[in-house]
């Protein structure tokens, strides 16, 4: 008789355990900065800074089956955030040099994001409506999808050997390094007066214009416009397969 409590015990035990261990990831959930309370509270157990409506996280780990939703009305200043669920930005978030979103799930921007010396590293879905304001890294690794609808100012450095998706509506400006080493399909807007390097591929079908520089290595197919500006230079090693390109002359 002892025998079958103990092991009646023991089977509770292990179904406790097992439900534990299930419940655990699910702790977060959703997760919606929109003031005081809830940058104080858990999981996000911030600092809140009432004048500016900025929330400081020096850390924090979303999981899979978590979301996190920055209000419009709110600053979220970052130390280190590792997002294998979903990020929603309506407000603003803040990267400073020692900060960085290391994503693995979906980090959607609606509002504003200002990286001052930071890094975002995508592995995941990274969608870009609002804009962002980048003087750090962005990161885009072979797993990530980068769709730019809204604009992207860069003066520091965007390296992507993943996918990066320039819709109609999307610009991206770079006035410090762009790098694709793997598929870069413009629909929209490229402006570039800093350096271009591409060593994969890139199919324009919208705008790009150069005031700088533009390195190929491998493969540019240009069914779109391709403006070479007074100062601008284009160096080939590969392959560009060519519709128009349109220099000073021809835009005077």
């Amino acid at each position: 008789m002892a025998s079958k409590k103990q092991t009646l015990i023991l089977l509770i035990l292990v179904t406790m355990i097992s439900v534990l261990v299930f419940v655990t990831p699910n702790a977060m959930a959703l997760a919606i900065v929109d003031g005081k309370t809830t940058c104080e509270s858990v999981p996000i157990s911030g600092v809140w800074i009432l004048p500016t409506q900025t929330c400081t996280v020096t850390t924090l780990v979303i999981g899979s089956v978590d979301e996190l939703i920055v209000s419009s009305d709110v600053i979220l200043s970052i130390g280190a955030i590792t997002n294998n669920g979903i990020i929603t930005n309506n407000g603003q978030i803040h990267i400073a040099s020692d900060g960085a979103i290391t994503t693995f799930g979906s980090l959607s921007n609606y509002g504003t994001i200002t990286i001052s010396g930071g890094t975002i590293t995508n592995s995941g879905q990274f969608e870009n409506v609002g804009k962002i304001n980048s003087s750090g890294i962005i990161t885009n690794n072979p797993t990530g999808v980068m769709s730019i609808m809204g604009s992207i100012t860069n003066s520091g450095l965007i390296t992507s050997s993943g996918n990066v998706i320039i819709n109609g509506t999307g610009v991206l400006v770079n006035n410090g390094m762009l790098v694709n080493t793997l598929n870069l399909l413009n629909r929209g807007t490229v402006v570039t007066s800093g350096t271009f390097a591409n060593s994969g591929s890139v199919l324009n079908t919208g705008d790009i214009w150069n005031l700088d520089l533009i390195t190929n290595d491998d493969e540019i197919t240009n069914i779109g416009n391709l403006f070479n500006l007074c100062g601008g230079t284009i160096t080939n090693s590969g392959t560009i397969t060519i519709n128009a390109i349109l220099t000073c002359a021809d835009l005077t």
